[in-house]
């Protein structure tokens, strides 16, 4: 069974293996939130400078603040790092705050503060007022610990004089230039624009989830092609498989006949059945359709009988080439109507005792899971191993379903009645025969002299 489940299971385990991926990679991509490392600054970076004093929070004017709905603080949800810095999250985006006016600090002789038109420059920044410093967003959310610098993504960079005024020696750029053109912030701002493309085209993973699933779904249609066809043979009592099934073969039996005949008027099954080199119609698949169909039909039968509470059993033995194989069959009633089931045949070839048919029959039972309920006949053959008082298998039965009334099976009369009237039968068509041709003789001898 694990040869044709493998094309709907193996998919499903590699389509959901494929998405497992893509998904560690997302997480890899956005790292949770940086915690803020000890570690000597540069004289560059330096947030607290000796001539530095910044203005007090609560020496901003609160009312300057350009009434903007994006900046109210119950909004703030998913902020990755401390809510008292109003910085942005992946839903909001960086924040940029617009002030009529900006807190100002004291830098030699000049009072120096942020300047809102950074924000079209670059977009990638965001300002805190609580914390009048400026931040990464896309470092903040998309990078990690050891790529990105804790100035831009946990302390917060708040040198006026070197924001933009002052120009490195060695680059001649600008904090805020330089920043955006070193390796870690130019790939944290590729995966915020993949986050932003991915939001209007949908995701790797979704889409990878919507192929999976569409695959997934060709080949549930595909194999139900192949119940049906296993359905059709079974109820019209035909054999499955061709004395050849070579591709030379003129006909390869009724089963692969059926699929080719599916093939030419479905393109989908064709796809799967002729240019796929795993098309699920061996023997041992077939034969595996054909199991699974013969439980389902089987555990129907098995909940009408507990429905209704009590059935009689039917059992025989016959020969099959070089098996020993035990029919077993039941009756009961639905809503006042007999029905007669076949639920499968055991192999007896081991031994046909009344131990070993009996213990046969009790395990089939527990197979089908109507060993408790109770049986209220038993019908068999007139042999004595079957229908004996003493030693056979309906008084071993009768040991544990005391109400299994037994009946000597109605088919095996009939057949007995049968066979003993064709057997007088045909001594009494053998003297017909003969007293008719000797008066033959006399009419002939007496009209025409012969």
């Amino acid at each position: 069974m694990d040869d044709w489940m493998s094309l709907v299971g193996r998919s499903e385990i590699v389509g959901w293996g494929i998405i497992l991926v893509a998904r560690l990679t997302a997480l890899s991509a956005i790292s949770l939130p940086v915690i803020p490392k000890l570690k000597k600054k540069n004289s560059d970076d330096q947030v607290n400078v000796p001539e530095h004093t910044p203005t007090p929070a609560s020496a901003i004017n609160t009312e300057s603040i350009i009434a903007d709905e994006n900046y109210e603080e119950n909004e703030l949800n998913d902020v990755p790092i401390d809510d008292k810095f109003y910085l942005g999250n992946l839903s909001s985006g960086p924040r940029q705050p617009i002030l009529k006016e900006y807190p100002k600090t004291k830098f030699g002789s000049q009072n120096r503060g942020f300047t809102p038109s950074h924000f079209s420059d670059f977009n990638w920044l965001e300002y805190s007022i609580k914390k009048d410093s400026v931040f990464c967003f896309p470092c903040r959310i998309f990078g990690t610990a050891r790529q990105t610098e804790d100035t831009f993504t946990v302390i917060g960079f708040n040198n006026w004089k070197k924001l933009c005024g002052s120009r490195d020696s060695k680059t001649k750029k600008s904090k805020l230039s330089l920043h955006a053109s070193t390796i870690n912030p130019i790939n944290c701002m590729l995966r915020w624009l993949e986050y932003k493309n991915s939001l209007k085209q949908g995701s790797i993973i979704s889409k990878l989830s919507t192929a999976n699933r569409e695959h997934i779904d060709k080949n549930r249609q595909y194999i139900k092609c192949l119940i049906d066809i296993v359905i059709f043979l079974g109820r019209q009592g035909l054999p499955f498989r061709g004395h050849s099934e070579n591709e030379d073969a003129l006909n390869k039996g009724n089963f692969k006949e059926l699929c080719m005949l599916f093939s030419k008027h479905h393109i989908e099954f064709e796809k799967k059945y002729i240019f796929n080199s795993t098309n699920h119609t061996s023997w041992a698949i077939q034969n595996d359709l054909i199991n699974i169909g013969a439980s389902y039909v089987r555990d129907n039968i098995v909940s009408e009988v507990k429905k209704y509470g009590m059935f009689s059993i039917s059992c025989d033995e016959a020969r099959s080439h070089k098996e020993e194989q035990m029919s077993i069959c039941i009756r009961y009633t639905n809503n006042l109507e007999v029905k007669e089931r076949f639920l499968g045949f055991v192999d007896v070839s081991y031994s046909q005792n009344a131990d070993a048919l009996y213990s046969s029959i009790i395990d089939f039972l527990h197979f089908c899971n109507l060993s408790d309920i109770p049986i209220a006949g038993q019908s068999f053959d007139g042999a004595n191993v079957m229908s004996g008082q003493k030693g056979g298998v309906q008084t071993k039965l009768k040991q544990i379903y005391p109400y299994a009334i037994y009946i000597h099976c109605m088919a095996h009369k009939l057949n007995v009645v049968i066979v003993d009237t064709c057997r007088y039968l045909k001594i009494f068509i053998i003297r017909y025969s003969f007293s008719q041709s000797l008066k033959f003789k006399q009419f002939r001898r007496s009209v025409f002299g012969i």
